[in-house]
């Protein structure tokens, strides 16, 4: 009980910063979910990547969460249609981590906005 009660406080203290520092970028995003996937591919991680691994996937769980309730558009077409049997958090972390290696450019732009841009890219509506 005290392990499980230290961890959630680390886990909160670790994830809770200043109204600055809640915008990341895509190099934010990517250096956490590589350490997510590292993780999920078995390798040995730290306990920062461990940290980071956990953010990463609440946030891709998050994401997919808002894609599978909001009907996202731009402008009159919808945003992103991932497959009727949906689309797992690892799957979804592999697209974004991709996406987000092969465009250097985003990396100093906002993380949110690359999460978007990989799932959208990956999911297109035809």
């Amino acid at each position: 009980m005290k392990t499980v009660a230290l961890f959630g406080f680390i886990v909160i203290i670790y994830t809770v910063q200043p109204a600055a520092a809640a915008t990341f970028t895509g190099a934010d995003l990517l250096g956490r979910c590589e350490a997510a996937e590292k993780s999920m591919d078995g390798g040995n991680v730290s306990a920062k990547e461990s940290l980071d691994a956990m953010w990463c996937m609440g946030y891709i769980s998050g994401l997919l969460d808002g894609f599978g309730i909001g009907d996202y558009r731009i402008g009159e077409e919808k945003a992103a249609c991932p497959p009727e049997d949906g689309v797992t958090r690892f799957q979804a972390l592999k697209v974004v981590n991709k996406w987000l290696r092969e465009h250097p450019d985003a990396m100093q732009k906002s993380g949110r906005r690359g999460a978007i841009l990989a799932l959208t890219s990956a999911y297109p509506c035809k």
